[in-house]
């Protein structure tokens, strides 16, 4: 029994509540039924599993089989995993690991970052319709705005360090480093064959 075991069944009845407001969840998890993600906590020595099934996750902080995929990461990296417009840069600049099943970590990260919950039916049990839409198109734009703001925000930044302190490198000098790498890669495959 490890430190997590009173909070996991908890932790499971609120994500599988959350994933019911959202329609195309259960098409998602089909496609990974019966998969098993491990999740491991990498400073903190936490593992969970979770075991995909059409209706929900089960999670389970101790499983006698072994992970079809386990997604390594601190709990700050594998949160953003989800949330982040590409979480591929989280993936190369190794914040994240997957190993085992690199496909079913991807289809879980892709699952994770599609969960679009409508947020204005169960609101409308406790407010109306009429509140709960308005409540929903107030979010609605909110989240708009919150979203292009900080994509700005990134790209403001990304060209202040580019630009100003010279930081980061031109988009031109990555592409002739790309092609400076390979030219090199083909020139040691030339010399070994």
């Amino acid at each position: 029994m490890s430190l997590l075991t009173p909070l996991v069944k908890p932790l499971q009845i609120a994500i599988n509540r959350y994933l019911a407001y959202d329609p195309e969840a259960p098409k998602q998890l089909q496609t990974m039924q019966n998969k098993v993600v491990k999740l491991s906590f990498e400073p903190l020595n936490i593992c969970l599993y979770i075991v995909i099934n059409p209706d929900g996750l089960d999670i389970v902080d101790e499983l006698s089989e072994p992970a079809d995929t386990t997604i390594i990461g601190s709990p700050l990296a594998l949160a953003m995993m989800g949330i982040q417009e590409s979480s591929v840069a989280s993936l190369f600049s190794g914040e994240v690991r997957i190993e085992g099943d690199a496909e079913l970590g991807a289809d879980f990260q892709q699952f994770l970052k599609n969960i679009e919950v409508d947020w204005q039916e169960p609101l409308s049990e406790l407010t109306g319709d009429v509140v709960a839409h308005q409540l929903g198109e107030l979010v609605d734009s909110f989240h708009s705005w919150f979203q292009e703001s900080s994509a700005n925000d990134a790209l403001n930044l990304a060209e202040y360090y580019r630009e100003e302190k010279k930081l980061l490198p031109s988009i031109f000098e990555m592409e002739k480093f790309k092609q400076d790498v390979d030219a090199i890669r083909l020139s040691a495959d030339r010399l070994e064959a």
